[in-house]
């Protein structure tokens, strides 16, 4: 996943005064998230779906609004009082994090744990036990967001696959 091919597909070249800014916002207002959904029409039948958010006040868009023209991918989506910038496509999280990790303190080990399941995302697609592995990977990041309301882990990824004489 190289630079240049993002940039051909929309992302653009972002310099390190505007990534050091991004990193902060993203330290402070933001969500770097892995999570595994469930999809009946996938052959294991969960997706793991990486994450890039940020969330400011319905008065506060513009923000949001700069840092999607900086990006140059991702949405934004308004939600009661609040407006949230999200970035789902993976080779554009990944693009993205790979940039911003060096910038990130808080958020560093979530960055760094879902650049390595982007990484591998694509050789488990063939594989339920490297797939079981990633949904790991996929918990450890959750750890670290506090996340209180998920249903869906490794477990019950492994579990499924299990039933299913997956692995």
């Amino acid at each position: 996943m190289k630079n240049n091919n993002m940039q051909n597909k929309g992302m653009k070249i972002i310099d390190k005064d505007e990534l050091i800014y991004l990193a902060g916002f993203i330290d402070g207002d933001g969500s770097l998230i892995a999570q595994m959904v469930r999809r009946h029409d996938y052959k294991f039948k969960y997706q793991i779906r990486c994450t890039v958010q940020i969330t400011q006040l319905k008065k506060r868009r513009h923000f949001l609004e700069k840092i999607q023209e900086s990006i140059g991918y991702g949405i934004i989506r308004d939600r009661g009082t609040v407006s949230d910038y999200v970035l789902v496509e993976p080779k554009c999280v990944y693009w993205l994090l790979k940039q911003l990790s060096p910038f990130l303190r808080l958020k560093k080990k979530q960055a760094d744990l879902i650049i390595r399941i982007i990484e591998q995302l694509t050789s488990s697609k063939n594989s339920a036990v490297l797939f079981v592995q990633l949904c790991r990977l996929t918990d450890q990041v959750a750890l670290l967001n506090d996340s209180k309301s998920r249903t869906i882990t490794a477990e019950v990824v492994e579990t499924t696959l299990r039933e299913l004489g997956l692995i």
